[in-house]
């Protein structure tokens, strides 16, 4: 081997050798990062979607009438009311199915605070009475799951 052979090889590699490792572990790094950032990038665009399918007219109905009454309104009192007893009961199921949606992190709950936060909260307040005695006559402190994550993390809407 000739000095100038010498110069082209590092510990009996040589350089071309090492460029094309250096491109192959670029390449692949590249690749692994996209992955990954694709992967995050559709579980927030699935999130995202779920949560704009909970937002219906009729959502946006029920949280209105919901967030219209007054704070301590009595449980005989929203059931006495037929849109009002029916705003409840479709708040409650959609408050259900999102809970369970970030209790099995499907949705991350920094989504749904997000997108949802303060309504929730609205409603908590407003039907925290009729959430109770629902949670009591079920026998099930699961009842209503959302609107105790909002009252977990209660703030100022």
């Amino acid at each position: 081997m000739t000095s100038n052979d010498a110069s082209y090889q590092i510990g009996g590699v040589d350089l071309s050798t090492v460029a094309n490792l250096a491109t192959a572990l670029t390449v692949l790094t590249a690749v692994v990062f996209g992955l990954i950032e694709m992967r995050r990038a559709r579980k927030e665009r699935d999130a995202f979607v779920a949560v704009q399918a909970i937002l219906t007219p009729a959502w946006m109905q029920s949280m209105a009438l919901a967030q219209a009454i007054s704070e301590g309104t009595t449980p005989s009192q929203i059931e006495a009311d037929p849109r009002l007893f029916q705003a409840t009961q479709s708040i409650a199921c959609t408050l259900e199915s999102l809970g369970y949606a970030v209790f099995a992190r499907m949705v991350p709950l920094n989504v749904v605070d997000e997108l949802l936060g303060g309504t929730v909260r609205i409603a908590w307040r407003n039907l925290r009475g009729y959430v109770e005695y629902e949670r009591e006559h079920a026998g099930s402190k699961k009842n209503w799951g959302m609107v105790s994550v909002a009252r977990r993390t209660d703030r100022p809407a």
